[in-house]
C-alpha cells in the first residue's frame, strides 16, 4: 500500500530550489547580493531567516515602490 506523503508548502519548495534560508549577515555577506548591500541590510530584519528568491523578491518590490 502506497503512503501518501505530505503536500510541501511554497516556501519549503522554494528553500529547496535555493538551498535554504540564510540570515540578514550571511546575505550582507554573499556575492549574490554584493550590489544591492544598502537594501538588503534596510529591508531585511536580524532575527528572522530569508531565502535567496523571498529576498530578491523583496529587492524588486522595493525598486517598484511596492514596499509592505
Amino acid at each position: 500500500m502506497a503512503v501518501k506523503k505530505p503536500a510541501k508548502t511554497k516556501a519549503e519548495g522554494r528553500r529547496e530550489k535555493t538551498g535554504g534560508l540564510f540570515s540578514k549577515e550571511q546575505l550582507l555577506c554573499s556575492a549574490r547580493f554584493q550590489d544591492s548591500r544598502d537594501m538588503v541590510n534596510a529591508l531585511l530584519r536580524p532575527e528572522k531567516e530569508y531565502g535567496v528568491e523571498e529576498v530578491e523578491q523583496m529587492i524588486a518590490d522595493y525598486r517598484k515602490g511596492q514596499v509592505g
